[in-house]
């Protein structure tokens, strides 16, 4: 009598499991990112995080659907019809780098004071004033968090 093949009811999920923080609000619980293959798998909450405990929120529970989601951007957009036409192409970080050089270097070496901006809760607020004070303008804030 041939055998019957053993199903695996407990596959593995993951090659590696990476410890960081969710970024989908200001609380930055801990999460647990499983990779399979160099890929985001799952996540799940970091159960000795001091914040959370292994707890997640809907939207840490949902940070996978923002990393694989196939709208998100994968390299710098640069408009090539009008305004409100939704005509992109994708450029290299140097071109994109270099066109924000070109665009705001006549503002810093007449009247820095004048760019004023406001950054949200996920970028370093550490690294937003260093960049404003070296700037040269005072108009800027970031969200708490």
């Amino acid at each position: 009598m041939p055998s019957q093949p053993t199903p695996d009811l407990s596959p593995q999920v993951s090659d590696e499991v990476r410890k960081t923080t969710c970024y989908m609000c200001a609380c930055r619980c801990g999460i647990d990112v499983h990779m399979k293959a160099g890929r985001v798998a799952y996540i799940e909450g970091n159960r000795d995080h001091p914040v959370n405990k292994g707890v997640l929120c809907a939207k840490g529970s949902a940070g996978i659907m923002q990393h694989l989601s196939p709208a998100r951007l994968r390299a710098p957009l640069k408009r090539v019809g009008p305004r409100g036409s939704g005509e992109f192409e994708e450029i290299s970080w140097d071109e994109a780098l270099q066109l924000a050089t070109d665009w705001l270097k006549p503002l810093r070496d007449t009247a820095p004071e004048k760019l004023a901006f406001f950054t949200g809760r996920d970028q370093s607020q550490s690294f937003t004033g260093w960049w404003a004070q070296a700037f040269g303008t005072p108009n800027w804030a970031a969200h708490g968090g």
